[in-house]
Formats: structure tokens, C-alpha cells, sequence
């Protein structure tokens, strides 16, 4: 087929000098295709230009200009770990930089009042006993401080001696030195206190100072406490709580126990009724119960040093238990008639300081026929025990000049406890209404008691055990002597005997068993049984302790185990701890405290024994009884229980006894 020939057209547009709106209409409208594709173009030569200038910036140098890229270098990338091991280093150098800035700028070291001073001294001690206060200061500051000056403020009781640096003011007040930045310094000031037992005895101590180029003056202030635990003996007043107008009425003073006694000498002096006329004396200079232990020791006197003051001297650890027998009169009646009887320690300054006090009213009767009634050898009131026996002495003497015929006299007992079953009066008194009565039928000395005549009347009365039916019931004893004329009874109040109140201990009760089998017939000892000579048996020990009533403290259970009985140990209990001294060669069980929700607490352990050739025959004994003791809360008094002792024959094990004779073979 010919090839079509191309024809070639020309339009040929003339121009037009006018742009009218005809001309602009005539124009063609383009299609949406041709919109599309021309937005298609668009982007894309936005798109190009884009890429050309991220190339352009990311292969030019640090001047602007084209690098060349077959000359680049491709640098390795660190592995993670050790990037963020660099990372950690900058940030903990940076911490540690802020932490001295913070150090620097804001730390306690630049705070002008931060001076650590302290005053230290014992928690306690003995009344007389020698001791430090020990003041130590420290300057953490950048600063020199400047003016440094201490003041103390002792107890009162306090007795200066010495100190490591000499005062400038009295005893009290100290220029030191200055203290320069980081230093530290310290003072001791030794001396004594002479206070009552388990009084608190605060110091306070003030140090001043300048710190640096500062004109104000800042303070410290710091204080401590030492408390008297004991006077290194033990004192009682006995005395009764009724005096006659015009006569001799008697009292002791007693000093037991003496363990350390830094007091040295010391006196006795008395506060009296100053309106009422009256007057206390001793019945000798020198009065003495018990003879020194050694020959060379310093003996015990009492001299009297002026007024109604004695002085006494060589009280120690050898002279044993003390009394001091006293008198005082009291010639009228007054408003206050309490009676001061004070321990005191004079000085050669002549300051007195007074460690001991103990004060008492007595009712005044002015009958000349005096009865005083003692419980126990004692005219207080005491604290006694469910089962105790109570040994009663009623004393009566005529100090009037006048003779007293057909006395009757009576004792009279007030107690939901008294077991009146137990009464034992050798004078065979008749019992009325809880009131046991004498006359002349009775004590043929009441016929007459002519002046100057006295006697005394003893009987003796048991208490109750306590039952769990007995709470609620009163718990103390109240005791009184009282006398009547013409063999009648004479209602009053000064014809009677001082009363004597007594309350009752917390009823503590411990039980010990020595088994071989226990109560579930095992075997809990071991080896021949009787025992046998030169072969071992060995024992179990049960302890069970009670208490109800009262809350206790200090309890404390003691075996003494005779010198052939070996500890084995294998101890447990449920309360407190449980040992064996072998100094003392005894089973101790402290428990401490036991309170009343605590009514039962138990322990157990293991004793052997060994006869040797002498014990042949012989029934051993194993336990000499072992004893429990405890201080009550409300009595305040230490109760103190122990039970008999056990042997070979094992009391206490019903199985074991049945072929047991508890004879060593």
C-alpha cells in the first residue's frame, strides 16, 4: 500500500491587539485527565527537587563544596553496651560534680550553729559512789570558733571533786580553748551524788562560742540523767502507829544487807512536833546487834552529835546487820505531830545532803496501860502469804503510877483467810466474834498490874490456802490489841494496841518432779534403776510455776544440786531462760516478768547421778529442795517459796516406785 502522504497543516493564529472577553471564551477548556496528569508532574518535579537538595546537604564538606564519594571512609558503629557504658560514666561524673557542688555550697559543714556537744554519764549508780560526767564537743564547720566557754548545771545533790581541766568559774564554768575547723575536744568532771534510792539526777550543760569573723554569740545546750539505784545497804524503820503522851514509845532503825558503802560515816537526825514538847534519844552511845565478822574491822557505834542527831560510823560489809534501838516522847497533844527520821552526810563545809527519809503520824492515847502488838517481830504493816503462819506478840506494861485490876485483854483479827482451826494461844483465851479474850482466869498476872509491871502474850494463827473460788474476797489481814477494865471490855480509842494491816501476797506456787518414766509411763531417764554403785541414772526434773492475783516480776527458780548430782542438760521451757552455774553448781531458771495473763509456765531438764562405793545402801538425795522467789506488784514485797526435798526413791514416779526402793545397790 502507497504511503499515504503526510500533509502538513500550519493554523496560523493572528494576533489580536484587543484581549477582549470573545477572544478568552474562544480558548479551549482542558479535560480532567489533563488536570490530573499535569498535578502528577507537579509533585513529581517537587519531589526531584527535594532529594537533589537532602543529597546536596548530606555529601558536601563542612565549606559547602561536593564530596567526592569514591573517597569516602565508612567508620565502624560502637557495640550498645559499650555506648552505654560511656553514657553511664558522663552521667555519674556529672552526679558526682553535683554532689560536691551540693556539698560545698549547701552542706551542714557551713551551718554556723551545727556544733555537736554532748554530756554523758552513767544511767546509774550507788549513792556515794565516785563517777565522771563526761562533756565531749565537736566543730564540723569550715569556721574557727572563738570565746569558747562551757557552764554546768548540777543536780543538786551533786559533790564536786575534780576535773580534767581546771575551772575559771567556781566549779561550774570553763574558758577553753579555741576550736578550729573539723577539731574536736572533751572534759571530764568527776565527783559524787548523795541522793535518795531511784531519784533522777539531770545535769545541763550550756557551751557558748563565736564561730569566725560573727560578733553574735550562738549556744549549744545538752543534759543527761543518772539515776540512784541503792544505798549499798538496806534500811527499815520499825515503829508502831500509836504513842503515849508522856512516855518512853520505842522504835528501830535497821541496816541489813550492806554491800558497798561509799557514804562512810554518816547521821541519823529526827524532825520533831515543834509545839508538841518533844524529845528522842538511844539507849546507849553505842548500840550493836551483831559483832563485826573480823577482828580488825572498824566497829559499829552511834554517838550522839549534838540535838537530836547521832553519828554513825563502821557500817560495812563485816559488821553485819545493824539495829538501832530509839526512843522519843511526845508530852502534849498538837496539830501535826509527824515524826522525820533522815539519813544525812554532813561535809567539813558543813553542806548536808540527805540520801534517806521516812516519816510516820502516830495516834496519841494517853493511857498509861500501853499495848503494843508486833506481827513477826515487826510493829508495820507487812505483807504475808496464803498458807503462812502468823506469830502474834501483844506486850503490855503499866507506866503510870497507878496499879490496873481485873484487866481484860483482847486481840482482835479481822480476815476472810484467818483459819481459825489453826489458833495455837498457850494462855487458852477464849475466841469471840474473831476476837480472842484474857482475863485473870486465863493470866493470873491481869488480877493486878501494879506500876511498872509488864508481860507479853503470844499466839500464833494460820492462813488459808487460796482456792479459784476465793477471788473477791478481802485479801488482807487486819490485826489490834485492845484492854478493858473490872473484866469488861472498854469501848475507845486509847486503851487500844497500834494496828497492824497486812496484805497478802500473790498466791505463787511452784512444783518440782523428779521422774524416771513420765506421766505417760515412757522411760525418760536412763541406766539401773535402783541405782547402782559406779553406774550412771539419769533423771528428768519437771518445773511448773503458778501465779494469779497479782502481776510479778523477777521470778526466779534455784536448785542447788548437791555436790554427786550432774547437770545433763537437755533443758527447755516456754518462758525466760534456763542454766546451770557451775560456779555455784545450781540449775537456774530466770523468767523475769510474769503477768497475770501468764498463769502456768513450765520447764524441764536432766540430772544424773554416779554413786561410788559409800553410797552403797543408801538412799541419795537428789534434790534439796528447790526454792522460787518473786517480787509482787501490789505488796511490793518478795515472795519467796520452797519445796521439800526429793530422793532416789523418786516420790513422784508412781511407775518407778513399784520396784524401786530407791536404795543404792
Amino acid at each position: 500500500m502507497p504511503e499515504a502522504k503526510k500533509i502538513k497543516r500550519v493554523l496560523r493564529v493572528g494576533r489580536s491587539l484587543d484581549s477582549s472577553l470573545s477572544s478568552f471564551v474562544e480558548r479551549p477548556v482542558p479535560t480532567e485527565r489533563e488536570v490530573a496528569s499535569f498535578e502528577r508532574v507537579v509533585k513529581r518535579e517537587a519531589r526531584d527537587q527535594e532529594i537533589d537538595s537532602n543529597l546536596s546537604e548530606i555529601y558536601s564538606d563542612k565549606n559547602g563544596d561536593r564530596v567526592n564519594v569514591q573517597r569516602l571512609r565508612a567508620k565502624k558503629r560502637l557495640p550498645f553496651i559499650i555506648r552505654l557504658l560511656s553514657r553511664l560514666l558522663v552521667l555519674g561524673f556529672l552526679a558526682l560534680m553535683a554532689y560536691l557542688a551540693y556539698s560545698y555550697w549547701f552542706s551542714g559543714t557551713n551551718d554556723i550553729s551545727s556544733l555537736d556537744f554532748k554530756v554523758n554519764a552513767p544511767d546509774q549508780i550507788t549513792a556515794g559512789e565516785e563517777f565522771s560526767y563526761e562533756i565531749s564537743y565537736h566543730n564540723p564547720t569550715k569556721l574557727s570558733l572563738s570565746r569558747v566557754h562551757l557552764e554546768m548545771q548540777y543536780p543538786d545533790n551533786f559533790i564536786f571533786m575534780s576535773a580534767s581541766s581546771n575551772p575559771t568559774s567556781g566549779n561550774y564554768g570553763w574558758d577553753l580553748p579555741d576550736l578550729s575547723p573539723g577539731a574536736s575536744a572533751n572534759l571530764t568532771i568527776t565527783g559524787k551524788l548523795i541522793a535518795a534510792p531511784d531519784s533522777a539526777n539531770v545535769v545541763f550543760g550550756r557551751l557558748s562560742y563565736l564561730p569566725g569573723s560573727f560578733t553574735s554569740e550562738f549556744k549549744k545546750e545538752a543534759s543527761a540523767s543518772t539515776m540512784i539505784s541503792g544505798l549499798g545497804f538496806n534500811v527499815d524503820l520499825n515503829y508502831s502507829a500509836t504513842a503515849f503522851l508522856n512516855q518512853d514509845n520505842e522504835m528501830s532503825l535497821i541496816f541489813s544487807n550492806v554491800q558497798n558503802n561509799y557514804l562512810g560515816d554518816f547521821n541519823i537526825s529526827f524532825t520533831l512536833p515543834s509545839d508538841a514538847n518533844a524529845d528522842v534519844g538511844t539507849t546507849a552511845d553505842t548500840a550493836s546487834s551483831t559483832p563485826p565478822l573480823a577482828a580488825s574491822s572498824t566497829p559499829f557505834t552511834i554517838v550522839k552529835s549534838g540535838g537530836a542527831s547521832w553519828q554513825v560510823s563502821g557500817l560495812n560489809q563485816a559488821t553485819g546487820r545493824q539495829e538501832v534501838p530509839l526512843t522519843y516522847i511526845i508530852k502534849q497533844k498538837s496539830a501535826n505531830s509527824e515524826i522525820k527520821v533522815r539519813l544525812e552526810k554532813k561535809l567539813d563545809d558543813g553542806q548536808t545532803y540527805t540520801f534517806w527519809e521516812k516519816s510516820f503520824t502516830p495516834e496519841l492515847v494517853t493511857s498509861d496501860l500501853n499495848l503494843a502488838l508486833s506481827l513477826n517481830g515487826s510493829k508495820n504493816d507487812s505483807a504475808v502469804s496464803f498458807g503462812q503462819t502468823l506469830h502474834y506478840s501483844l506486850a503490855y506494861a503499866n507506866r503510870g503510877a497507878n496499879s490496873y485490876k481485873d484487866v481484860v485483854i483482847m486481840a482482835a483479827l479481822s480476815g476472810d483467810f484467818l483459819n481459825w482451826n489453826s489458833l495455837e494461844d498457850s494462855n487458852k483465851g477464849a475466841v469471840q466474834n474473831q476476837t480472842i479474850i484474857w482475863t485473870k482466869n486465863e493470866i493470873p498476872a491481869l488480877a493486878e498490874i501494879k506500876p511498872g509491871a509488864e508481860g507479853t502474850i503470844d499466839f500464833s494463827i494460820g492462813l488459808l490456802p487460796f482456792r479459784s473460788g476465793d477471788l473477791g474476797k478481802k485479801m488482807t489481814v487486819v490485826a489490834y490489841g485492845q484492854y478493858g477494865m473490872n473484866n469488861k471490855p472498854v469501848k475507845g480509842q486509847e486503851n487500844m494496841s497500834n494496828t497492824i494491816t497486812s496484805q497478802i501476797n500473790s498466791n505463787l506456787n511452784l512444783s518440782e518432779e523428779i521422774r524416771y518414766f513420765n506421766s505417760d509411763n515412757l522411760p525418760v531417764g536412763s541406766g539401773p534403776l535402783p541405782p547402782q554403785v559406779g553406774a550412771k541414772t539419769s533423771f528428768r526434773v519437771y518445773w511448773t510455776v503458778k501465779n494469779d492475783l497479782h502481776e510479778l516480776s523477777d521470778v526466779r527458780v534455784v536448785l542447788p544440786l548437791p555436790s554427786y548430782v550432774n547437770w545433763e542438760g537437755n533443758n527447755t521451757t516456754n518462758v525466760g531462760s534456763l542454766y546451770f552455774d557451775d560456779a555455784t553448781h545450781q540449775v537456774i531458771w530466770e523468767i523475769g516478768r510474769l503477768p497475770l495473763s501468764v498463769y502456768r509456765t513450765d520447764a524441764e531438764f536432766s540430772i544424773s547421778i554416779t554413786p561410788s562405793d559409800s553410797d552403797r545402801n543408801k538412799i541419795l538425795v537428789i534434790s534439796p529442795g528447790s526454792t522460787v522467789s518473786a517480787m509482787d506488784a501490789e505488796t511490793k514485797n518478795t515472795i519467796t517459796k520452797k519445796i521439800s526435798s526429793k530422793t532416789t526413791k523418786l516420790e513422784d514416779d508412781d511407775i518407778a516406785s513399784l520396784n524401786n526402793s530407791g536404795i543404792v545397790q
